[in-house]
């Protein structure tokens, strides 16, 4: 009996031992269990204690079967460990960023706000003390404003002249005219400048016609001051009308002198009004002109501002208040995409548990673990009942087994 029983403690290490060296599988796979139960239950002589032992092997997943595929089970375990270990990583990038939101982008605009605030505070003690020198220049402004003045002059003579050559303008009249030098300077120019010095009804129409083109000069800059988050959009669309615009009239001015060419049986053939210079003169002295004019009419009022000291200084004010509102809708979405990234974490969490639980599942199956307990008890009792002392050892090993048994199936309910 004591030979047994060290045989037991031996096998028992063994199984221990081979456990340990096959960790990721952690069973052990045997000859068909109810074979082997018949030989353990024959080298034990029956023995309660030794069954006990084999039947915890067993349940503990550490005896399985060897006619049991397990090719599934082990493709499943890594698929599972797999995921698990994605799940992590996934975790721990989130983590991360949670990390990096709170502690640096945060951070850094906590400290924005406060360098503004400070600013802030800076500015109203200058304004209270009287100690901020304006920065306006005399000089630069009335320069400013007289390049404005001119130009504004310039810009009316011009369009009235355009506007004047392309809707008032007669070739057919010019050319039976008999004032050569007209039809030689409308030749050699692209404005009629006789006509914007004559007054007449047609006048008004062309002198009130050319602030249309002021209108489009300074529509830009109207633009470029609204609180619109397509403020740029709004920028370039006008810009684009601008040129256009210019573009036609260039065109119209240029095909007229060319009408007045073919006439006069002067034409060239060749011509194009994209290879004409007179087409892109008129966008250079118009179009480029006028904004022109709205970039000095914009530098005029703002360097009249610097006068007011006080009025520039809430004006600056006035922007970093706005700015800091903006840094703190910025803090808000920050705030929101760390709770969101949180929830995912939990989220995450509670599929790493489940993931965990589903490998547990598959390394200990409760139901083969019951089919591999019963096919070794089959052949344990098959050599009790084949021993004549079977009524000591065989009841004790029945309420071994239904113990053992009724475990198992209660994990399976």
């Amino acid at each position: 009996m004591e030979n047994n029983q060290q045989a037991i403690e031996n096998q028992a290490n063994e199984l221990t031992v081979v456990d340990k060296e096959f960790l990721p599988s952690r069973v052990i796979n045997r000859k068909p269990l109810r074979e082997w139960g018949h030989e353990q239950a024959g080298l034990n002589r029956g023995d309660a204690s030794a069954l006990e032992s084999h039947l915890r092997w067993i349940k503990e997943g550490h005896l399985v079967d060897e006619t049991t595929s397990m090719d599934d089970e082990i493709r499943r375990k890594k698929q599972i460990e797999d995921q698990i270990s994605n799940k992590e990583k996934e975790q721990s990038d989130k983590g991360t960023d949670i990390v990096h939101i709170k502690n640096v982008v945060i951070t850094d605009k906590e400290k924005q706000i406060y360098q503004h605030k400070e600013a802030i505070e800076e500015k109203k003690i200058k304004a209270a003390e009287g100690t901020i020198v304006s920065t306006y220049n005399g000089a630069r402004f009335w320069l400013y404003l007289i390049l404005c003045f001119f130009i504004s002059i310039y810009l009316i003579f011009f369009y009235a002249s355009a506007i004047n050559a392309s809707f008032f303008r007669s070739m057919q009249q010019l050319v039976n005219s008999t004032d050569n030098g007209d039809i030689t300077l409308m030749l050699n120019s692209i404005f009629d400048v006789n006509s914007i010095l004559s007054f007449g009804p047609q006048s008004i129409f062309t002198y009130l016609g050319a602030f249309i083109f002021f209108g489009f000069g300074i529509l830009p800059h109207v633009f470029q001051h609204q609180k619109s988050k397509f403020k740029g959009l709004k920028v370039f669309a006008a810009i684009i009308v601008c040129f256009l615009i210019d573009a036609l009239l260039a065109y119209k001015i240029d095909s007229g002198i060319h009408e007045l060419k073919n006439l006069m049986g002067i034409a060239d053939d060749s011509w194009a009004w994209y290879k004409s210079v007179n087409f892109y003169l008129v966008l250079a002295f118009g179009f480029g002109t006028y904004m022109l004019w709205g970039f000095i009419y914009e530098a005029v009022l703002n360097e009249h501002s610097k006068k007011n000291v006080n009025a520039r200084i809430e004006i600056e004010i006035k922007g970093l208040k706005k700015r800091i509102r903006e840094i703190e809708n910025e803090i808000i979405s920050s705030q929101k995409e760390m709770s969101e990234l949180q929830k995912q974490i939990d989220g995450l969490k509670l599929e790493i548990e489940k993931l965990k639980k589903d490998l547990d599942a598959v390394l200990l199956k409760p139901e083969e673990l019951l089919r591999n307990m019963e096919n070794f008890y089959a052949g344990w009792l098959g050599f009790l009942n084949g021993l004549s002392e079977n009524h000591i050892q065989k009841p004790i090993c029945e309420e071994i087994y239904k113990t053992f048994h009724q475990s198992l199936k209660e994990q399976l309910n």
